[in-house]
């Protein structure tokens, strides 16, 4: 697991000129780029980092700065994706059941939205000597982000809970099979003072049951 930056599947696509200049000017204006990285901080959305084509290298702007159509138009950041990274410690992993899947999802305005699966995003606190403050490892509130490539141009970062995968050979049951809950339960089974194991040191030990 990365500490602050991780590399990604590359994306070849535009960035919205408005983002390199301080949402000052070039609204108007997009350049060719390629992603190549992205940046967790708790309280922050995941941010990229891309190379543009005049060798210029930019850091840490929003899954919104960016597009693959010129003419698609601006969405706002929090239609985008919901929730903020969970962590410095984030994970990047392209999941071979999902790669170029369809999704859908819908966002905070409820509109419905649709397109590819690129790769996804996830948290955990991995460093034991710092105090663990955030929720990136509770059963109940953890949320991973799955990046995905709209059909209307721009790009969004969808949860669990907010996306639904198409695969013709599987997903074939339209309604909802059943009503989900959240998982509240952490499950492990070392918790038990009833069992242990042998007091030696057999390789092949015994579990015994206390009375």
């Amino acid at each position: 697991m990365s500490f602050l930056n991780a590399n990604i599947p590359q994306i070849g696509c535009y960035v919205r000129g408005n983002y390199l200049r301080d949402q000052v000017d070039s609204f108007d204006k997009k350049f060719e780029c390629l992603i190549f990285g992205v940046t967790s901080i708790p309280s922050q959305v995941p941010m990229f980092n891309f190379l543009m084509e005049d060798g210029g290298i930019w850091w840490h702007a929003p899954i919104s700065a960016f597009c693959h159509s010129t003419d698609a138009v601006d969405m706002p950041l929090h239609e985008l994706e919901l929730w903020d990274s969970f962590s410095y410690h984030i994970a990047v992993t392209k999941f071979y059941v999902l790669q170029n899947k369809k999704m859908t999802y819908t966002g905070r305005s409820g509109s419905k939205y649709s397109g590819r699966y690129l790769f996804t995003l996830d948290w955990a606190h991995s460093d034991y000597n710092e105090i663990n403050v955030g929720f990136s490892e509770e059963p109940d509130q953890h949320k991973s982000g799955h990046v995905i490539e709209l059909d209307n141009g721009n790009y969004a970062i969808q949860p669990n809970n907010r996306v639904r995968v198409f695969d013709p050979s599987f997903t074939v049951k339209e309604n909802l099979i059943l009503e989900r809950k959240t998982n509240g339960k952490i499950y492990t089974v070392e918790d038990n003072p009833k069992w242990i194991t042998e007091d030696n040191d057999n390789y092949d030990y015994k579990i015994e049951e206390r009375e």
